[in-house]
């Protein structure tokens, strides 16, 4: 065989903005990998160098240490494909055969693969063509891989999704069991219960890379491997990572009903708690599984709200409207459930200055318990980028910048510059995170309902929350010192009315 030791490897990234990316996340994409390919190697060997905190020499002697005939490299977000690179340079000038993976190599391939530290690069899912790449010794004929031959690109055909996602083998944990993975300051493991997406935002890359298919496992399947990460008692909170795990709300109000018996019966630790990705309009059709979901232990949501008026909602094909957006809220509230929900700056290209500020009125209204926001964002091969490139809005190819905060496209109206102060504008009118002194009151009461005094007044976990609360702040108001703190503060007045000055600066 011509790989006999694997190295799957997790680079230690930096992105800007949201302290969410810059937290130890489970490489669940690694785990399924290794999984497939650890009874057909001599070693396998998952090397988290993001949640270890190693820097690229330490990286470097462990590779030489393990030797490895292959490194594995997955791309988390688009903005990490820079510092992924290199990383895959390190591990090329020591001689290894060097694989890429993940949403952005798929839904970009001939730039990635056009990087000379790369030899291969893997489309969609990867478990069965990994296998099958180690298994034939050569990427020659293997679905789904694109690869280098004698200076040109080959493109092998594309591999059909796996029908029965429960055939899959569970994720190789046993190879991470010594990190600490945590996501807003919790301690925590990942779920990925289904996957794809019916929708097709015009936003978004899941219905790209998934064919606008969505597949899930059957409710038995999934609890037999939240009854293993229950054992774990590091665990405190698992992440369902599904894009869309509402589609079918009568399998979710399954598989709540059997997390509450498995909690009865012991299977599943009573003070386990979930938190997962969701549309507000299926919670607000479905609010008797919603509440059931909180029964469950399910406390927090982030939904995409996008847009704040049905026009913009249609125009981007979000499939729902303004009504069930706020009915989503107050059902997700009436249940004690936190929401954090997502407005897109710049979302329709055609707005000006006074249509972005009131589209930040209208957020900080809808009592959203963490409010945020992100700058319009067309990752590749989604409408929009074709749309903004035809359009020549596009500022930027380079995907290191796609963080949802730097601004990499121009509008109709607006500059870069001003989109990127409306932004945090957005962030400092919502209090930076969770809005008014009221608003954070009622996001501790529910914190405290849900979760317990025990848990919320941890002194770890208040400490990192403050520090992070306060680097944030200190981001914003950098961002936008050049508005002075008097004009910042008209955005707070009921009326839009004679605010030349704040246009002017946002504008200039």
């Amino acid at each position: 065989m011509k790989w006999k030791k694997v190295l799957l490897l997790v680079a230690n990234y930096r992105t800007s903005g949201y302290d969410f990316y810059d937290s130890a996340f489970p490489p669940l994409a690694l785990e399924y990998i290794a999984a497939y390919i650890e009874d057909i190697v001599d070693e396998v060997v998952i090397l988290d160098s993001k949640a270890q905190n190693l820097n690229f020499l330490q990286v470097k002697n462990k590779i030489k240490k393990f030797k490895p005939d292959m490194v594995g490299l997955t791309v988390p977000v688009s903005s990490a494909i820079n510092d992924v690179l290199k990383y895959a340079e390190i591990a090329k000038k020591l001689r290894c055969t060097t694989v890429i993976g993940g949403w952005h190599p798929t839904l970009a391939v001939d730039q990635t693969l056009s990087s000379p530290w790369i030899d291969i690069l893997v489309r969609g899912e990867g478990e069965f063509i990994f296998r099958e790449l180690i298994e034939k010794g050569s990427p020659e004929s293997v679905n789904g891989l694109s690869y280098k031959m004698n200076g040109k690109m080959i493109h092998n055909p594309d591999r059909p999704f796996l029908k029965n996602l429960d055939d899959l083998k569970l994720p190789a944990r046993h190879l991470v069991k010594n990190n600490k993975y945590r996501i807003f300051n919790m301690n925590c493991d990942a779920i990925e219960t289904s996957r794809g997406c019916p929708q097709a935002c015009k936003f978004c890359s899941t219905h790209v890379v998934y064919k606008r298919t969505w597949r899930a496992r059957s409710v038995q399947n999934v609890i037999k491997e939240i009854e293993i990460v229950s054992k774990n008692k590091k665990v405190s909170d698992i992440f369902f990572v599904d894009d869309n795990i509402l589609v079918n709300m009568k399998r979710v109000g399954r598989l709540c009903i059997e997390i509450i018996r498995g909690k009865r019966e012991g299977r599943i630790k009573k003070n386990l708690h979930f938190f997962f990705q969701g549309r507000l309009d299926s919670m607000a059709r479905h609010p008797k599984i919603t509440k059931l979901m909180a029964i469950a232990g399910f406390w927090l949501v982030l939904v995409g709200v996008e847009a704040t008026d049905n026009k913009s909602l249609k125009s981007v094909e979000k499939g729902c409207n303004m009504d069930q957006i706020r009915r989503g809220i107050e059902v997700l509230h009436e249940n004690g459930i936190i929401a954090m929900g997502n407005v897109i700056i710049g979302i329709n290209l055609n707005d000006s200055v006074d249509d972005i500020l009131i589209t930040i009125k209208r957020t900080a209204e809808l009592t959203l318990d963490l409010p945020s926001f992100t700058l319009l964002t067309p990752f590749p091969s989604t409408q929009f980028h074709e749309e903004i490139k035809e359009k020549n809005l596009l500022l930027t190819e380079d995907y290191s910048k796609y963080n949802w905060l730097t601004p990499v496209i121009k509008t109709q109206n607006l500059t870069a510059e001003a989109l990127r102060k409306l932004l945090f504008l957005g962030f400092f009118h919502v209090g930076f995170y969770a809005g008014n002194l009221k608003n954070k009151r009622k996001l501790l009461s529910r914190s405290i309902k849900s979760r317990g005094f025990k848990y919320i007044l941890n002194p770890r976990r208040i400490y990192r929350t403050i520090k992070a609360y306060f680097l944030w702040r200190n981001i914003v108001l950098t961002n936008l010192k050049d508005i002075r703190r008097n004009i910042r503060n008209q955005i707070n007045f009921s009326t839009l009315k004679k605010m030349e000055d704040l246009k002017f600066s946002i504008t200039q």
